[in-house]
């Protein structure tokens, strides 16, 4: 494959998703959602012996990583779509040898694939991070092409050894590399 061309309309949904994967898949984000099901675990197992501030706390505490701070990235992702102007009107994307070139009306830039730091597949979305917290979302629904095509595209362009890649495009670096 030469190119892969796609346009992306930033929703709501694909920022709320981003920001889950970040702050659910580190250290910090899994030690959260432990605190919160080990606080409800002890709800549960003392709910007889608890004083009603200790009850308080735990239920607080317990919804708090699995709940309300979901809410509060739900939130945040709306705001941000209504706020920035960029998002509403959609980038337009160029995956080539060279690297990626985003477009937006007449503003256009290359990023060389060496500047790609890390390529993370999920479910539903790539995220092709830049630095340590910037990537561009790429929707899985909005390339265009198969998951396995798009892997097997970038797989083929990209340094293997310096960038880290998570999800399924693992399986694709070791298959390129050999």
């Amino acid at each position: 494959m030469d190119k892969i061309t796609f346009s992306v309309q930033m929703k709501k949904k694909h920022i709320f998703r981003f920001n889950l994967y970040h702050a659910y898949t580190g250290f910090s984000g899994l030690f959260g959602v432990a605190i919160s099901v080990f606080s409800w675990i002890l709800l549960i197992a003392d709910f007889e012996n608890l004083t009603d501030q200790s009850k308080t706390v735990l239920t607080v505490l317990g919804a708090w990583f699995l709940v309300i701070y979901p809410l509060i990235l739900h939130a945040r992702a709306g705001a941000q779509a209504k706020r920035n102007e960029s998002m509403k009107e959609g980038f337009s994307y160029v995956l080539d040898p060279d690297g990626i070139t985003v477009s937006q009306g007449e503003a256009s830039q290359n990023i060389r694939w060496n500047a790609v730091r890390k390529i993370v597949e999920t479910r539903t979305q790539y995220y092709v991070y830049t630095s340590s917290i910037h990537a561009f979302i790429f929707p899985k629904e909005d390339i265009g092409v198969s998951a396995e095509e798009f892997d097997r595209a970038v797989c083929g362009w990209i340094s293997k050894e310096k960038i880290a890649m998570k999800g399924a495009l693992r399986r694709f670096k070791q298959q390129v590399s050999r």
